[in-house]
C-alpha cells in the first residue's frame, strides 16, 4: 500500500491551474544561496495546509549513493544517458538548450539525474506554483504501466530545488503528501547565481523509494517524458501567461509522446537510457543530419533525415541498412519508422 499521507485533487483546466497557483501563493520557502556553484540539498517550507510538497525525510539512501547533483559515483561511468536539443522559435527569436538525463536502479530506489542548460536564464519565486518557475519536470511510471490512469506520475524539481510529486487519478493530477520515510531525497547543483539571473545551467539529482509507490523493487525499465521548463516572472509570478515555455521533448521531437502507452518512448533500464545507434556516413558532395542533431533513435519513432547536397551536387543514392530509397526522398527529406540500429550512407555526384 502506498504509504500516502494525504491528496489534494486538481482538475485539469485553466480555472483549476488558477486554484492551484493561488494554493502555491501561500507555500513559503527558505533557501541558502552562495557564489559560484551552489547546493540546495532540501528546501524548508512553512507548515501551512496549502504546501505542495514536504520538507524532510528520514529516507536512508542505498550506499555508494550521494544525493549532491555531482554526478561521481561509480554507476554513472559508462551509464547511457538520454541527450536531447532544445529549439524553439518564439517571438522572433531562437531559444536553445540542452538536457542530458539517464536512471539508477538500486536496491530500494530509483535515481534520477539530469543536467540542464538553456539559454534563459533561471528564475524562482516563493510565491507560484512549481511548473511556472525554471524546473525539470516530466511523467514517470514503471515498465509496467499501461495505462494513463495506472500509476503514472508527474514528477518536478526545480532550479531552486522544490520537489513536488502528483498522481494521475481519475483523470486529473492528485498531489502526494509522503510520509517522511518515503520523501524523496533531492539535490540541485546551480553554475551561476540564481539570485542575480546569472544561472544558465544546473543539475538534478533525486532518489525515490520504491516504497514510495508501494513497491518492493523496480521494474525492469522505467518510463520518463522529460520536460525542460523556463520562466521569466518576478517574485509575485506576473507575466506568466506570456513568458513561460515548457519544452517537452517527447511532443516536440518524439511521435510516442501519447499516453495511450506510457510505457513506450523514452524507456530507461538499469543501463539507462534505451535507444537504437544512428550511424550516418560522410560523403563527398552534400550532407545528411538527423532532424535534431541526434545519433540515435527510438524504437517505434518516425525518424526524419535533412538531405543537403552541396551546390552542383545532387543526391544519387541514400542506402539505409543497405536498401537504397533515394526514390522516398519528399522535399529533401526521409522518413522512416526506426526498428533497430540504421546506418545511413549517401551518395552525391555532380549535376551534369
Amino acid at each position: 500500500m502506498k504509504k500516502i499521507v494525504k491528496r489534494i485533487s486538481v482538475v485539469l483546466g485553466a480555472a483549476a491551474m488558477a486554484a492551484c497557483f493561488a494554493f502555491a501563493g501561500c507555500a513559503g520557502t527558505s533557501e541558502n544561496f552562495v557564489d559560484g556553484p551552489e547546493y540546495s540539498y532540501r528546501v524548508t517550507d512553512k507548515t501551512d495546509e496549502y504546501i505542495l510538497h514536504t520538507s524532510g525525510s528520514s529516507v536512508v539512501v542505498d550506499p555508494g549513493i550521494n544525493i549532491d547533483g555531482v554526478f561521481d559515483e561509480s554507476f554513472y561511468s559508462g551509464r547511457n544517458w538520454l541527450k536531447a536539443n532544445k529549439i524553439l522559435e518564439q517571438s522572433g527569436q531562437t531559444e536553445t538548450g540542452t538536457l542530458e538525463m539517464t536512471t539508477y536502479f538500486s536496491e530500494t530506489g530509483i535515481v534520477i539525474a539530469a543536467h540542464i542548460v538553456d539559454s534563459r536564464a533561471a528564475v524562482y519565486s516563493s510565491s507560484v506554483a512549481t511548473g511556472n518557475q525554471t524546473c525539470f519536470s516530466g511523467y514517470f511510471a514503471f515498465g509496467d504501466t499501461t495505462t494513463t490512469g495506472d500509476d503514472v506520475y508527474e514528477i518536478e524539481n526545480t532550479a531552486a530545488n522544490v520537489f513536488k510529486i502528483s498522481e494521475f487519478v481519475s483523470g486529473g493530477l492528485q498531489v502526494m503528501y509522503t510520509a517522511e520515510d518515503v520523501t524523496p531525497v533531492h539535490a540541485v547543483r546551480r553554475v551561476g547565481d540564481i539570485t542575480k539571473g546569472e544561472c544558465y545551467e544546473y543539475y538534478v539529482e533525486y532518489f525515490m523509494p520504491y516504497a514510495l509507490f508501494g513497491r518492493n523493487e523496480c521494474t525492469s525499465t522505467v518510463y520518463f517524458n522529460p520536460t525542460m521548463i523556463s520562466a521569466t516572472l518576478d517574485e509575485y509570478g506576473s507575466a506568466i501567461a506570456d513568458l513561460r515555455t515548457w519544452y517537452n521533448f517527447g511532443g516536440e521531437q518524439s511521435s510516442l509522446n501519447g499516453w495511450g502507452k506510457p510505457n513506450s518512448g523514452y524507456v530507461f533500464d538499469r543501463n539507462g537510457f534505451i535507444s537504437n545507434d544512428l550511424t550516418i556516413e560522410e560523403a563527398e558532395g552534400g550532407t545528411v543530419t538527423e532532424e535534431w542533431g541526434y545519433d540515435w533513435t527510438i524504437t517505434g519513432d518516425i525518424v526524419n533525415l535533412n538531405i543537403a547536397p552541396d551546390d552542383g551536387w545532387r543526391l544519387a543514392h541514400l542506402y539505409v541498412n543497405g536498401e537504397d530509397v533515394a526514390e522516398d526522398v519528399v522535399g529533401s527529406v526521409y522518413s522512416f519508422t526506426s526498428q533497430g540500429d540504421v546506418t545511413v550512407r549517401p551518395e552525391f555526384v555532380r549535376n551534369a
